[in-house]
């Protein structure tokens, strides 16, 4: 089946060069019981409605960068999960960006494109002063970016051709580019081996972000810990997960002439880089 997709600038115009905004990640919203990964699924829902209702404002927008509601036999579909979390983030004036999990692709993405109001499983999202590009880590073979059930989450790749997209819109921007995905490009500089939280292809995406001089930070998720770095010149934020404990995990971000800096919520720490 071929998919034929036509790619949308969301834009917003906001003053000052302060690119703020709120973010969550890996809610992995379901009834299931807490289990022993120590994954509060239920209370997602509400921790969700409390960051956005406490802590958005001044925001431009807010993002969540995937993992957004889980599959599970014998409990709340996928489908009626999402459903009833994008409802919280519809209820409130603030745009909302959603992105792609591996656990999103339970589902296929396009249907996960249409229940969350994302415009494709890729995209681009111009404010003011920046270009956000929120882009898609969830394959198992760079070849195959629709998979035809949920991906194995330690083998994650990007697809060459949302690469030759996201090179294409950086070196067209005329503003600094900041990049959001779900997988990592890296977990430590001094590890010899890849991490499996880490894009098999990471090395390729990394050097073209690197060569192109405009991103000014990368955003993931996936890794429920959380982490931050430096990649070349470029400021690197892994958020905590909001489903990790009873606490809500989230963050406000500040991005601001190459400065990075996190007001941390839960268990997620204050950064600046």
């Amino acid at each position: 089946m071929r998919f034929i997709f036509c790619f949308v600038i969301i834009y917003h115009k906001y003053g000052g060069d302060v690119l703020k905004f709120l973010v969550v990640t890996d809610l992995h919203y379901s009834d299931k019981p807490l289990g022993g990964n120590g994954r509060y699924h239920e209370m997602s829902l509400t921790k969700l409605r409390e960051a956005l209702q406490k802590y958005s404002d001044g925001c431009e927008f807010a993002v969540c960068l995937g993992d957004i509601a889980d599959a599970a036999d014998g409990y709340k579909p996928q489908a009626q999960g999402l459903k009833e979390l994008s409802e919280v983030w519809h209820s409130f004036d603030i745009p909302f960006y959603a992105m792609i999990g591996n656990h999103d692709t339970a589902m296929s993405k396009p249907e996960f494109c249409r229940l969350t109001g994302m415009p494709h499983r890729y995209y681009s999202v111009e404010t003011h002063d920046y270009l956000c590009l929120m882009l898609d880590t969830n394959m198992n073979s760079p070849d195959e970016p629709y998979p035809e059930s949920e991906i194995k989450w330690a083998y994650c790749y990007m697809d060459y051709e949302q690469l030759d997209w996201a090179k294409e819109k950086i070196s067209a921007s005329d503003k600094p580019v900041v990049i959001f995905t779900h997988a990592l490009l890296d977990f430590d500089v001094d590890e010899g081996e890849r991490n499996d939280h880490v894009l098999v292809n990471a090395d390729e995406v990394k050097q073209a972000l690197l060569s192109s001089d405009k991103v000014e930070a990368v955003f993931s998720g996936h890794y429920h810990d959380g982490l931050n770095m430096k990649l070349g010149n470029i400021p690197y934020v892994v958020f905590n997960s909001m489903c990790n404990g009873p606490t809500n995990n989230f963050a406000v971000v500040e991005v601001e002439n190459g400065t990075v800096s996190i007001k941390g919520y839960g268990t997620q720490k204050d950064i600046t880089i």
